[in-house]
Parts: C-alpha cells; structure tokens; sequence
C-alpha cells in the first residue's frame, strides 16, 4: 500500500488537482481527495512535484525486436499482408527492461509490428516495469498496425515482388480489402477473417504508417469511406494535409520529429497541431521514427515542441496518456488518474511538457514503486 501526498496532480483528462492525495492497493488507485488517511500505507510525499498517469507509447519499435538478431522478431517479411500475426508472441522482456521507459514517464509500450508490411499485424499493450509477464501484458489485439510507406517497396523490390512501387502498396492494400469482403465466410483465410474484423465489425483501430504528403492523402484517399477509424504513423508531413485529416476525423500519432531535423527536413509546421486539437482529432507521440525507436527521452521533447508550438501544457499530458490509452482501447485501465484503473504513475520534480529540467522522482507500475 502507498500513499502519494500532497502533489499536483494531472489527471490526463485535462484536469488539474492541487494538493490531492492518491491511495494504492493491490495494484490499483483505491482512493483520491485531499487530507486522506491510509493506515498503515507507505507515504510518498509528493509536495512540491507534479504527479502523472502513467506516459504511453503507442507504436513502440523496441521491445519486440529480438535485438541483436538479425532480423526483427516485429516483422514477417515472408508475405506483405499479414494482418493475422499476433505480436505478443514476439515480446522480449529483457528488451523492454534494459530500455528502462519507466525513468522518462512511460510506464505503458503499444508493441507494434515495422513499418515493411502493408498489413504488418496486430499490436500488443505491454507495461514497462520489470515484473512478471502475467502482470505486464494490458491487452492484445489492441491495433493492426499497417503501412505505406517507402519500406514496403525497398524491401520487396529488392526481392522483385509485389510491391515495388507505390501503386502496388495501394493496389495491394486494396486488393485485400476486397478479397476478404468476396471470399465467403467459410472459407476465409485467417488473415482475411482479421481484416473483416478490423474494416468492417471495427474489433480494433488501424494504425498506419504514412510520412510523406503523397503517402499521407493516398491512405486518407484509400480509407475514406471505411469506417474503422484510422490513426497515421510518422506523419511528418500532417500539416500539409490538415482539411483532410480534419474531415475524417483521422488520429495522428507523430513521430520523433527531432530524428534528423525531421522538423526542417519535411518543412514542418507543428503549430497545425491546434487546428487539429480545435477539431477533436486524437494526437499522440511515439519515440519511434519508421518503425525503429530512437530511445526514450525524445518522446518527452516531441512533447516539449507541440507545447512550444502553441499546444496547451494540459492538452499535450492528454496526448501522452488519456488518447494513445483511447486509439489502443485500453482507457478502462490506463491512461488517467482514476479510482479503479491500474496505479501507474509518472512523479515529475517539474511539468515535464513546460521544461526539460523535469526529472522523474518516482515511477509507480501496477502499484509498485519501480523508480
């Protein structure tokens, strides 16, 4: 049992709570409010520091790469379509330990497949903590992760096979939409029994990576009359797309913009952001930048620059927590400082989004203090 004292807390919904208490019992947040008495709890005293739920990660590269193999564990390059493939198989624990999210404020990773396949697979919700596996894995089948970008045609190409071009990525995702919508019912492939799953009875939401514009308006073109709701991976270039992507209400999940000056490189403008932030579309950040990871601290300046750019302190803490918890639909659990939900916790000796002079104090997974 725990009891945090006396922080500042942020509930992830936009709301702050000055001087609030938070009890923790077997793993979840039991209690909230001011002057709480827990007999008997172990006191973390949070005065003077700004408490968080628990950061996430929603397309994360590491932790199911199988590092140093030579070929990642996150993607079968055997089929460019392969929507069926469950990545929980593919969790390697060690990696995830030895990145140590946890020390940034992430306390939650979306495993997701590379960005080579056109229908990669399925993402799988894992926490960050160095606990049993029982105890870390949120949920399964939480997105199926696809792309359009460039990777698709550079790998294939080079084994002179569909695709090889853009026109056959689009094809090719195309193509299997419809194959899987004429094939009768009983006689469905389990790949194509995924699809229908996730286009058509919208079992999960679509997570595709795209970061050019062409790239960007070809998959908002392909899926604008599906109802599945799609999230953008990368997308570098949004702000050249931003009527569409405010149209259909399209997610986006930026990138590491700092990776190479993608900020300059792509001619970015991130103060875009609000428009989309004023029209209800989802945002998060990922440290990954064209299915790879950069490691965990630029996911907090991605955070830092959407501020910079015009984005309120408490609107960026929503897309760090509350709306990737939304896209992967795991919001019952993490994602806000609830009574009820998991007692994951971020304690920042400062407002991590308002300076990079904030540090972690205490990182708190499933209730334990691992930080």
């Amino acid at each position: 049992m725990y009891l945090v004292k006396n922080g500042t807390v942020h509930v992830g919904n936009g709301t702050v709570l000055s001087g609030f208490d938070i009890f923790i019992e077997d793993g979840l947040i039991k209690d909230m409010g001011k002057e709480l008495d827990a007999q008997g709890a172990e006191v973390i005293d949070a005065g003077g520091l700004e408490v968080f739920p628990g950061f996430i990660d929603p397309v994360s590269g590491i932790g199911a790469m199988g590092i140093p193999s030579k070929y990642p564990d996150n993607g079968e390059y055997s089929d460019p379509v392969t929507p069926e493939m469950n990545l929980k198989y593919s969790i390697d624990p060690d990696e995830v330990n030895a990145q140590e999210f946890y020390k940034s404020g992430i306390t939650a990773i979306g495993l997701a497949p590379t960005n080579v396949n056109v229908m990669g697979g399925q993402i799988a919700v894992c926490k960050t903590a160095p606990q049993r596996m029982g105890k870390r894995l949120v949920k399964e089948r939480a997105g199926l992760k696809c792309s359009v970008t460039s990777a698709v045609k550079r790998f294939y190409g080079e084994a002179h096979r569909l695709p090889m071009t853009k026109m056959g990525i689009f094809h090719l995702f195309q193509e299997s939409l419809r194959k899987a919508r004429s094939t009768p019912e009983n006689e469905r492939t389990e790949g194509q029994r995924t699809i229908i799953d996730v286009f058509d009875r919208q079992s999960m939401q679509v997570f595709c990576a795209a970061s050019s514009k062409n790239e960007i308006d070809g998959i908002l073109h392909l899926m604008r009359d599906e109802k599945v709701q799609l999230n953008l991976v990368d997308g570098f270039c949004f702000a050249d797309s931003v009527r569409e992507l405010k149209e259909q209400k399209t997610g986006l999940i930026l990138g590491n913009v700092n990776e190479m000056s993608q900020i300059a490189k792509n001619g970015m403008d991130i103060s875009k952001l609000t428009e989309l932030v004023e029209n209800g579309n989802r945002i998060a950040f990922t440290n990954s930048n064209g299915g790879f990871s950069e490691g965990r601290e630029v996911f907090l300046w991605s955070a830092i620059e959407a501020y910079r750019a015009g984005v309120p302190a408490e609107e960026v803490v929503k897309m760090m927590s509350l709306y990737p918890a939304e896209m992967l639909g795991v919001s019952d659990r993490i994602g806000t400082l609830e009574t009820g939900k998991d007692a994951d916790l971020s304690i920042f000796t400062a407002h991590p989004v308002t300076t990079y002079a904030a540090r972690v104090k205490h990182s708190i997974v499933n209730g334990e203090v691992i930080f």
